[in-house]
């Protein structure tokens, strides 16, 4: 059989998921490899549509970001920047002190990017 078509499909449990709550936004361990474990992707903010969105990139992107180091063996991004939950909280009117938001997410394999609509958020209570 000829499998020069195929390509490789790394599988992982569960699916592509945002979480964003108070201490940080945490990205799963299957959106991070989706994107192919990306050193930096950049970060996306859609105000009209309320989505926000990570791109693989490399370093080289001006507006580059930090995300996964690569040899990690727990494979899960997490970031603390307060500024970017308070923006996305203002923007969705969202208590993140009170409450956890989770999304899932849209993988689209074209641009290397997930895609995560805040308005399908499900509230996780603490």
């Amino acid at each position: 059989m000829d499998l020069s078509n195929f390509t490789p499909y790394t599988v992982s449990p569960g699916v592509s998921t945002v979480t964003i709550g108070k201490n940080g936004m945490a990205f799963s361990k299957t959106a991070v490899i989706r994107l192919g474990k990306p050193e930096y992707v950049e970060f996306l903010i859609n105000d009209k549509d309320k989505m926000i969105a990570i791109q693989a990139v490399d370093e080289q992107t001006e507006e580059s970001t930090y995300f996964f180091k690569p040899g990690r063996k727990n494979v899960m991004v997490r970031w603390n920047y307060q500024d970017l939950i308070e923006r996305i909280s203002e923007m969705m009117d969202w208590d993140t002190e009170s409450n956890t938001y989770k999304i899932r997410g849209e993988y689209y394999p074209d641009g290397n990017v997930l895609t995560f609509s805040l308005g399908e958020a499900t509230i996780l209570k603490k």
